[in-house]
């Protein structure tokens, strides 16, 4: 059964790159009535999407590699493997940014889309959410830096055989869309090899 929540209040508390919101809020319990009252911050995400780049022929994705500050200070190297990804303007749709993303971050041409789902990426302080693909290209076009000077963007292509993508996972490959891009992938790799052939 759906349970409901009242909200008593919310507060800007910062508003720059990112904006904090502060939510005064009640919700139902799970062994019923109301929890007192809590306080909560939350940075208000956009929507994002993010694309895993596959090439069936070569059995290759297309990854690119960044800095990250979320990873500055928690990972032996703040540059991370990723799949290629950017936020939603007001009235484009998803699959509008994640041609417009793969273009801008790999110089490559999307050849088919498949969704795979969308999810939070850590809903205990944050409403970011994220609509994953994985995108079809032909990876020998794939190579160089790449990304927006304006936005401070310096991302290298690398291309990796499925196999080496995979052995990445939870190394230098380990941020939430491509965790769950590459599993999908290790579970519907043969499906779409014959479906993108």
């Amino acid at each position: 059964m759906k349970k409901r929540y009242q909200l008593l209040s919310m507060e800007t508390a910062y508003a720059g790159f990112l904006e904090l919101k502060r939510y005064r809020l009640q919700h139902e319990c799970h062994a019923g009535g109301w929890c007192d009252e809590i306080l909560r911050e939350r940075v208000e995400g956009k929507h994002a999407v993010s694309v895993l780049l596959y090439d069936p022929g070569e059995d290759a994705v297309v990854l690119i590699e960044q800095f990250r500050i979320g990873a500055l200070g928690h990972a032996e190297d703040p540059w991370l493997l990723e799949t290629v990804g950017g936020y939603m303007e007001e009235g484009e749709e998803a699959e509008e940014v994640a041609r417009r993303e793969t273009r801008e971050e790999t110089g490559c041409e999307l050849l088919d889309l498949e969704f795979i789902g969308r999810f939070f990426t850590t809903p205990g302080w944050c409403g970011e959410r994220i609509s994953l693909y994985c995108g079809r290209v032909d990876s020998r076009q794939a190579e160089g830096v790449h990304g927006l000077a304006h936005e401070g963007e310096d991302i290298l292509v690398r291309v990796l055989p499925f196999g080496q993508a995979q052995a990445a996972l939870f190394q230098q490959a380990n941020s939430t869309s491509i965790v769950v891009g590459l599993q999908w992938l290790a579970l519907n790799r043969e499906g779409l090899r014959e479906r993108w052939r």
